[in-house]
């Protein structure tokens, strides 16, 4: 049997050990842990339903990148394989294609930034999102999966129906992925930039309830031992 002192220690490094969300934001870019840097849309802004809203992504590394690496399994050492975007929330129970396939990285031949028209759909009801982006990347021959959450806010003052078209199922968090220890256009040592999202934060609070009322019902049973 536990003692009461190792039961709350083990509490303390549950809170402890709670994951914390972070981007790296310099100079108004989101960069995230693999190859791509997100120019716009800015975390944490308020997006409307009805409306369009222009997604950027910079494939070139700040100019680091050959062109060719942005083709998807082009073979070169640091390169692209994947991106996909994704608009997750557990608020609203929604997980919806915003761009899916590798036409975002072979669309704009020869640019160095691709952009994304998204028609925010009117069946998107108000709440708190992630935009989420799915990369799969290969940096100096090593393979990497890569989640980059972007907290935005959607207004609709007229919503539609339920969505139907593009919808997925709704993933569990947090999702598994393997991606490098830091972006390979960053040195490690920037710091972390939390932004508050309640996609993630919904999931995590359900998650600590129940792992958190099971610990302290093993208290009370333990001490009943006493």
């Amino acid at each position: 049997m536990f003692s009461q002192n190792t039961l709350f220690s083990l509490v303390a490094l549950f809170f402890a050990a709670q994951p914390a969300l972070g981007q790296i934001l310099i100079n108004g870019q989101i960069f995230t842990g693999a190859l791509s840097i997100v120019d716009s849309p800015a975390p944490q802004s308020t997006l409307h339903a009805g409306s369009t809203t222009g997604i950027a992504i910079d494939i070139s590394g700040d100019g680091h990148l050959d062109q060719a690496a942005s083709t998807p399994n082009s073979g070169l050492a640091t390169s692209f394989d994947s991106l996909e975007i994704y608009l997750v929330s557990y608020e609203t129970k929604l997980n919806l294609t915003v761009s899916q396939g590798p036409g975002l990285l072979t669309q704009e031949t020869g640019s160095t930034v691709k952009h994304l028209n998204w028609l925010i759909d009117t069946c998107v009801p108000s709440g708190d999102y992630n935009l989420t982006f799915y990369e799969g990347s290969h940096i100096d021959k090593q393979p990497y999966f890569t989640i980059t959450p972007l907290p935005i806010a959607i207004q609709n003052t007229q919503q539609s129906g339920d969505c139907s078209n593009g919808t997925n199922t709704l993933q569990s968090f947090p999702q598994a992925q393997s991606p490098p220890a830091h972006s390979p256009w960053l040195n490690g040592n920037e710091t972390a930039v939390s932004f508050p999202s309640t996609t993630a934060s919904s999931a995590i609070t359900t998650l600590s309830i129940h792992i958190f009322a099971a610990l302290i019902s093993i208290i009370s049973l333990s001490s009943l031992a006493f």
